[in-house]
């Protein structure tokens, strides 16, 4: 009975664990020696051992030190022997010029040295690069990565995803797989994908589920459409929040189209008196297409799925933590309220 809950909260988490931030501990320790630092949580590295933003054998840090050579301790993430539950081993790994994302991931390939638990990641992976941009980490696996299916490919994400999201500046992970996205089992990509909430026994702690509305562009660009969608709210992440992350991964249905634009992120939600406010990156603005009917279908997309919510009213927009007086055309420093004759049948 109990191995077959554990099945049922890993296919759970196949499809729920992209793009939710669902675990974060602040413990760090350094020695008085400098070629070592420890972690006794899952937390952060010092800053002077951040991965640089270029990939490749070749990395340099950002500041000089005397060794190139650094010993980190380190909390990696492995399986236990059944692949019910994903475990941590707490580690020395050295690290060459300051690459630690790189020497974390070689660390996972490698596999544990603690009797009981078993590598994540198939034989023969290799890296193919390593990048940190806007505190995601970016890594590209080799074709051998995507050989895992089911529980097993869970557990693989779960321990890279953990393992890479401990060091500081890592807040997201973004796996490629021969310099292309990850996908799930539904051909979407995972993109960019929160640590995992863990039990005592090493278990995803599942979070509240429930049915969003969203709405998507419809093929006229005329129109925004509902979609029902059953996802997980995390725990201690706001309803908000994950309608955003939802209306970013696109709609599952045809006919159906994503109206975000590339590489938006989301800076800070909250809502209060019935105003949802909203800051969003720059590349909310820079990189949207533009065109009146474009702009409406993406406002218009947010502002309705967010109003579905019984808290939210209105929508403010902010982008990188200020008012701007237009979009493309559209006046954008006043709330927004939701425009039922946007809102064409499912």
């Amino acid at each position: 009975m109990k191995k077959s809950i554990i099945i049922l909260i890993f296919a759970t988490m196949l499809v729920m664990i992209s793009g939710c931030s669902l675990f974060k501990d602040t413990s760090v320790s350094k020695t008085q020696d400098d070629n070592v630092i420890t972690t006794d949580n899952p937390d952060t590295i010092a800053a002077e051992v951040q991965e640089p933003t270029n990939t490749g054998d070749s990395t340099q840090m950002a500041s000089t030190t005397e060794s190139n050579v650094k010993t980190i301790k380190i909390t990696l993430y492995f399986a236990t022997e059944d692949n019910s539950a994903v475990k941590k081993e707490i580690r020395d790994v050295q690290v060459k010029d300051g690459a630690i994302l790189k020497a974390s991931v070689q660390a996972l390939i490698d596999g544990p040295q603690t009797a009981g638990l078993y590598k994540t990641i198939p034989d023969g992976t290799v890296i193919r690069g390593v990048n940190l941009k806007n505190k995601v980490a970016i890594v590209d696996f080799s074709k051998e990565f995507s050989s895992a299916n089911g529980i097993a490919e869970v557990v693989k994400r779960i321990s890279a995803v953990n393992t890479l999201t401990g060091i500081q500046g890592v807040e997201k992970v973004k796996i490629l797989v021969e310099g292309k996205d990850l996908t799930g089992p539904s051909g979407k990509p995972y993109g960019e994908m929160g640590p995992a909430a863990l039990d005592s026994d090493g278990l995803p702690i599942p979070g509240e589920m429930k049915i969003l509305i969203l709405y998507f562009g419809n093929s006229n660009a005329d129109k925004v459409v509902a979609e029902k969608r059953e996802v997980e709210i995390t725990k201690g992440e706001s309803v908000e929040k994950t309608v955003f992350l939802e209306l970013m991964k696109g709609s599952v249905n045809k006919g159906l189209y994503p109206v975000i634009p590339q590489g938006t992120r989301i800076l800070s939600v909250k809502t209060k008196d019935g105003i949802c406010t909203l800051d969003l990156s720059s590349e909310f603005v820079d990189n949207h297409p533009g065109g009146t009917a474009g702009e409406s279908m993406t406002l218009n997309s947010i502002v309705c799925s967010l109003t579905e919510l019984s808290n939210v009213k209105k929508v403010q927009f902010l982008i990188d933590g200020q008012k701007r007086e237009s979009y493309t055309h559209a006046v954008f420093d006043q709330p927004f309220e939701r425009n039922a004759d946007m809102i064409g049948k499912e």
